[in-house]
């Protein structure tokens, strides 16, 4: 990633005692609303910028330390609801358009929210939402030049334990943002904040009631609604990924795990899905526990599972420079990938970033 990236986050956000998430599993069910967490263990050093420490060392700017350092990288949906038909028209609320039950075609024409062609008061700012009883906050960025005739993307992004929708933002939306600008586009991003340290179950409501919201109040592709999040970030991604294949048309995971988080009972429908992880990340771990399928290894099964994958009989795996896996013959309309490295619990990984890199590659086919 850019020097200029990195340099634009002059805060520091100290994380006190929540600098990472254990992905430890906890003693009650991992499905226990608030999933779990806990603090990183051994000595921690302070992540500058807005960085997350894990084990030891600290993370400038706006990197989060691992306890060996970075790793240089290598070379290397349903939309449910309507009236069918061969392009949808019209508009409505997320999860509406009339595309036949699983099957939205790769480059298919936008589907406008009922946002499009309506001046909007929306700007670039924090704004206050009433969800389950509470007033949450979350932060939009808009386009420069709006343009209400136009459905642009949308990428919810979710932030890690501790910290705030300000950490995601000062990270250019897990550094999206700038990979977007160079290909000439430009996107609508939301950044909500948790209620306390962690996401919750409230969190899916919080999901539905923001995106209802936005869909009446600014333009963006109904069918092309992406999530993504880092670690507790991730675990949210992945959670919203199970029953929200409707609103949701791809998503990444950063660093995600399938326990210690809250999960709906899934629909197994299909959506696609890639996931990053490190092989030495001891927090959120490719395996936790082989027999109860705990861990980053069974996120990416499940989703090839959902997602009429061949499934291999190991999935290739890197210790080193980073590898993407794309698992062979899926559904047309939803790839699979993961992507692993020699590198622990982090979100950035070689010079430049590869995370943001084939995340915008991923998101961009669609």
């Amino acid at each position: 990633m850019q020097v200029q990236t990195f340099s634009r986050l002059a805060f520091c956000v100290t994380l006190a005692s929540w600098v990472a998430i254990s992905c430890a599993p906890a003693e009650s069910d991992s499905n226990n609303d608030g999933g779990g967490g806990a603090t990183a263990t051994g000595s921690v050093s302070s992540a500058s910028g807005s960085g997350v420490a894990t084990s030891s060392g600290s993370a400038s700017g706006s990197g989060v330390a691992t306890s060996s350092g970075t790793t240089v990288a290598g070379t290397g949906g349903d939309n449910s609801g309507g009236s069918g038909g061969s392009e949808p028209t019209g508009s409505g609320g997320t999860g509406t358009g009339g595309w036949p039950e699983g099957a939205i075609p790769m480059g298919n024409a936008p589907v406008p929210s009922a946002g499009c062609g309506k001046a909007t008061t929306l700007t670039t700012k924090e704004y206050t939402i009433s969800s389950s009883g509470q007033n949450r906050v979350y932060y939009v960025d808009m386009p420069r030049n709006y343009d209400m005739n136009k459905p642009y993307r949308l990428f919810y992004t979710s932030h890690w334990i501790g910290s705030r929708w300000q950490d995601v933002e000062g990270q250019d939306f897990y550094f999206l943002k700038p990979q977007l600008e160079a290909d000439g586009e430009q996107a609508i991003f939301v950044a909500p904040s948790s209620d306390g340290a962690t996401w919750q179950q409230k969190d899916h409501a919080l999901f539905d009631d923001i995106m209802a919201f936005m869909n009446e109040n600014v333009c963006y592709d109904t069918t092309r609604v992406f999530a993504t999040g880092f670690s507790f970030g991730g675990m949210i991604t992945y959670s919203l990924s199970t029953n929200h294949q409707a609103e949701i048309r791809a998503a990444v995971g950063i660093a995600p795990a399938n326990y210690n988080i809250w999960l709906p009972e899934k629909t197994h429908k299909p959506i696609a899905w890639m996931h990053t992880t490190g092989m030495g990340d001891g927090t959120c771990p490719w395996v936790n526990n082989e027999s109860q399928k705990r861990g980053a290894k069974f996120i990416a099964l499940e989703k090839a599972e959902d997602n009429g994958c061949t499934i291999p009989d190991e999935i290739p795996t890197s210790n080193g420079a980073y590898s993407c896996y794309d698992f062979q013959d899926c559904d047309p309309e939803h790839p699979t990938r993961v992507c692993t490295f020699g590198g622990g619990h982090t979100n950035i990984d070689g010079n430049p970033n590869w995370i943001p890199i084939e995340s915008w590659k991923f998101f961009k086919q669609f």
